[in-house]
């Protein structure tokens, strides 16, 4: 604290007075009558005597005085981003116009902030500032350090994003396909963040582990489950979330974050939270499906259907401005679960002729070549929806064609989708009427069958249950 004194002689008088102000507010009279002490160059003892202190308070005094200095030079790094950017561009002028102990209290103290929520791209501009004010002291060499230290972190916080990102993009294809090799792929994408996170500890890193880890558990069929409390780890990732200031970019995954919790409640059966979590998400679907880097947000689509059907709240889907969701065009994993949410849509509001349209829009405009759950997924919805339409022809040609696919290509895991065909085949021969006993039964046992990786028709699991059993 000896340059204390220095700092406060050397203090814009500006600053001086705003100082002086906030300290007269508080009622914070020894604060204040050391503050005006140094500005009128009394040196130490003549302090002491005048506070009537002994040593040890008065250097406690001195140290929390020359704190609030700190935090009226930088301000609060709690403000929004604009005002921490303007701190920030405080920098340069800062230490070509200041007293290089006024500088240095500026800079330190903005450092302490960033240091707390690792900002590591933000802290750049500090280190390299205080490399550039200790050009000729020996704390050169440890600035430089640091310097380069959080060069590290911002580069492996930018990476770990990538790889999330990649991710994310590899679950839609997953979600779509079903193939186990995929998983063998998030699996090594989960190790090589969690390698980062090692070597690079953060914040930061740690919320892309996160949420990395949370889809693996909610989205895929793993052993990840026996290791990791999904629940807890929503919970955990929430409070680092809420711990950052409102500068920080990952403050606005919050949504994403949201979308998770909703898609575990609603996996786990716990309709209470997943009510909570889903008018929160809903609330905010025109701009959901942008965060598609951070999280696999689409899915939510499917799962809307299939909670709101649940619920009995098929009506929610009648209407609504659909136009208004934003998304990448080029996201084909949103833009395809836009279609089949649309497509369900109508059926809801009984215009089956347009819902069908949509469908067959998704398979002329897309090629489902490699995603042969997905192609059977929309072509059994569009065959259910043919025979709504009561025009039987065409759902009959569907209805084979997926059977052929299955049989000649040996596709021994999706056999209760052969159970579902045997239902609608039915009511395509005799062109609707009664149900019979083979179709209760036949559905009876899809039902039981459609779970875990290849489950099929979760937007549509109450309507056929309602209408065949």
């Amino acid at each position: 604290m000896i340059k204390l004194k220095k700092i406060i002689s050397q203090l814009d008088s500006e600053i001086y007075r705003a100082i002086e102000k906030t300290l007269v507010k508080n009622k914070s009279e020894n604060f204040l009558c050391l503050l005006q002490s140094y500005r009128e160059n009394l040196n130490d003892e003549q302090v002491i005597k005048k506070l009537n202190l002994n040593s040890n308070s008065f250097y406690v005094l001195k140290s929390r005085l020359y704190h609030k200095i700190q935090q009226e030079l930088s301000g609060d790094i709690h403000d929004n981003r604009e005002g921490l950017l303007k701190k920030l561009n405080l920098v340069t002028g800062m230490c070509l116009s200041e007293p290089r102990d006024v500088a240095v209290a500026f800079l330190k103290k903005l450092e302490e902030d960033l240091l707390k929520y690792d900002m590591h791209n933000e802290l750049l501009i500090v280190y390299s500032a205080l490399k550039k004010v200790h050009l000729y002291s020996e704390k050169y060499f440890q600035y430089s350090q640091l310097y380069n230290k959080h060069i590290a972190f911002g580069l492996c916080l930018e990476k770990a994003e990538e790889i999330l990102g990649n991710f994310n993009r590899m679950l839609g294809q997953y979600n779509f396909s079903r193939v186990p090799k995929i998983i063998e792929t998030l699996l090594f994408m989960r190790k090589e963040v969690n390698d980062h996170f090692s070597l690079n500890p953060s914040r930061q890193v740690e919320i892309v582990k996160n949420f990395l880890e949370l889809q693996l558990c909610i989205f895929c069929h793993t052993d990840l489950n026996k290791e990791i409390n999904a629940e807890e780890l929503l919970h955990h990732t929430h409070k680092l979330i809420e711990e950052l200031p409102e500068s920080s970019c990952q403050k606005k995954w919050v949504p994403a974050l949201e979308h998770l919790y909703f898609e575990y409640y609603y996996k786990t059966g716990n309709t209470k939270a997943a009510t909570t979590f889903y008018e929160k998400v809903n609330s905010g679907i025109s701009t959901l499906f942008l965060y598609s880097n951070i999280s696999c947000t689409s899915r939510f689509l499917i799962s809307k259907l299939g909670f709101l059907e649940l619920q009995g709240k098929e009506k929610e889907l009648v209407g609504g401005d659909r136009k208004n969701i934003l998304f990448d065009v080029n996201d084909m994993h949103t833009k395809v679960l836009m279609g089949m949410y649309d497509s369900m849509a109508e059926v809801y509001s009984k215009n089956f002729k347009e819902s069908a349209n949509k469908l067959n829009k998704l398979l002329n405009e897309n090629s489902f070549k490699d995603y042969f759950h997905i192609n059977t997924d929309i072509k059994i919805s569009l065959a259910y929806t043919y025979i709504l339409l009561h025009e039987y022809d065409m759902a009959d040609s569907i209805l084979k064609g997926v059977y052929r696919k299955i049989k000649a290509e040996k596709i021994t895991n999706y056999a209760h989708v052969l159970d579902l065909l045997k239902v609608l085949e039915a009511d395509v021969r005799k062109r609707g009427g009664p149900l019979s006993s083979k179709q209760k039964d036949s559905i009876t046992l899809f039902m039981a069958r459609n779970k875990g990786e290849t489950q099929i028709l979760s937007h549509l699991q109450g309507a056929l249950a309602k209408n065949y059993s």
